[in-house]
């Protein structure tokens, strides 16, 4: 079984084997989506708004998805750190089959709701044709996206990111290549625009879904017999850990998508330029993403293992990266962000706005990190609560009232503003809880409610 042991040997080593792997998939996929996004902007700005109304509904499955892919990953790592390879084997196949029919349902209950949600959203009456030429295919695909999610976290709470991570990467340029050849109608192929778009990124999940099922099959990291056997023990034990953290997740895109809202108000040229930037934020962040993805299987098997000593380590080494990482993304965006939107969408106004928020968001970008670290470790030693907490304080008692207040003396820029700010009070406030509920205590692995 290909199980690689993380609670032995240097804590920067280990983390540097979960996290470069992961790195290469993840700033593969984001590279991929926003060169799509320059392809999209090559059609009209009124194809973006339409891509960027979809944002916050396509992340809410996403997230979701994460969180399955979050419980699973958590209690898998605490059995492969206390040595227990059966319980592994039966919570790897009982993860999958959960994904696969929660999913399949999410899909269909959101392809039945397009046209009022996005009216509710803002969206014009005449925008709708574009958003479902790009979600009617997305749904069915979604399905197979969030299964290879789940793959690569039973991989990776194993000690194995290496696979997901070629296989993420791989998956990212055969999805390029074919981008736009079907987004454009290339070498007599009907132009699809952006059901190309969503057709693309649907074909590449077909492969690398079965490519990653057949790795976690290939590792022993499934119980193949009696795949039923236990399963309502272990959905329960996954959504334990799988419900808040899913809620955590979700509760992004929902501002989001009220924050969408707002922005409507000034026009589809405000609302792509925040599709633009939110578009290069994720290139800009790809490190951190990939790094709380890392965290919890490391803090997950040594916590299993009771080397509490290296989450403790672990986690100094994660914030570190964080602020330095965010310190010199922020940099970046200061001197070149305009440029960049440029080339995503040349219209002026659209990178007037991507440019204000790729001055004004950035600068938090390193506390926002420490959040996400303190985040996922939570997760990772089952106590999904206080992420949950964080998350939700963060977007509706901070973000949300903050942009409405700022957004109504400012404008969109205040919105802007109000990013910024939820991230550097939300990163101290998970840094100083999570050093309080682990990091401070005795290090006997007592885990307080």
């Amino acid at each position: 079984m290909a199980q690689r042991d993380l609670t032995q040997g240097s804590v920067s080593r280990s983390l540097y084997r979960l996290t470069a792997p992961m790195m290469l998939g993840v700033s593969s996929s984001i590279l991929v989506h926003t060169l799509e996004m320059g392809f999209i902007g090559r059609l009209s700005t009124e194809h973006v708004a339409a891509v960027t109304f979809t944002f916050p509904i396509t992340m809410i499955l996403t997230s979701i998805a994460l969180g399955v892919g979050i419980g699973a990953s958590s209690v898998i790592a605490r059995s492969a750190g206390a040595g227990d390879r059966r319980d592994m084997r039966r919570l790897g196949i009982h993860s999958i089959l959960l994904m696969g029919g929660l999913m399949s349902v999410l899909a269909l209950a959101g392809w039945m709701v397009i046209d009022p949600l996005f009216l509710a959203m803002g969206a014009p009456p005449d925008m709708l044709p574009l958003i479902h030429s790009y979600l009617d295919i997305y749904y069915p695909g979604a399905v197979l996206f969030t299964l290879t999610m789940i793959a690569g976290s039973i991989l990776r709470a194993a000690g194995n990111a290496g696979v997901p991570g070629f296989m993420m990467a791989a998956g990212a340029l055969f999805n390029l290549a074919i981008d736009p050849i079907l987004i454009f109608g290339w070498f007599g192929f009907p132009r699809l625009e952006l059901a190309g778009a969503a057709l693309a990124m649907t074909v590449t999940r077909v492969l690398t879904t079965a490519a990653l099922l057949f790795c976690v099959y290939q590792d022993g990291l499934v119980q193949v017999a009696a795949p039923f056997k236990g399963f309502m023990n272990s959905a329960a034990r996954i959504l334990k850990i799988a419900i808040p953290a899913a809620a955590t997740q979700v509760i992004g895109p929902l501002s989001g998508a009220l924050i969408t809202r707002l922005l409507a108000a000034y026009g589809e040229a405000v609302v792509a330029g925040f599709g633009v930037a939110t578009r290069i934020e994720a290139v800009a962040a790809m490190s951190l993403f990939a790094l709380s993805g890392s965290i919890g299987p490391f803090v997950g098997q040594n916590w299993g293992a009771n080397r509490f000593e290296r989450v403790r380590a672990g986690m100094r080494a994660a914030y570190r990266f964080s602020l330095a990482w965010g310190l010199g993304a922020a940099a970046v965006m200061a001197l070149w962000g305009d440029n960049l939107a440029a080339w995503i969408n040349a219209d002026a106004a659209v990178v007037a706005v991507a440019g204000l928020y790729l001055l004004t968001v950035p600068v938090s970008y390193g506390p926002w990190g420490v959040l996400m670290m303190a985040s996922a470790s939570f997760n990772a030693l089952g106590k999904p609560v206080p992420s949950t907490v964080l998350s939700f304080t963060r977007m509706f008692v901070v973000y949300v009232p903050l942009a409405i207040l700022l957004n109504n003396h400012h404008g969109y820029g205040g919105i802007f503003a109000a990013t910024a700010l939820s991230n550097v009070l939300m990163g101290l406030a998970g840094f100083l809880w999570f050093r309080r509920r682990f990091l401070d205590g005795r290090g006997d692995g007592a885990l307080p409610e």
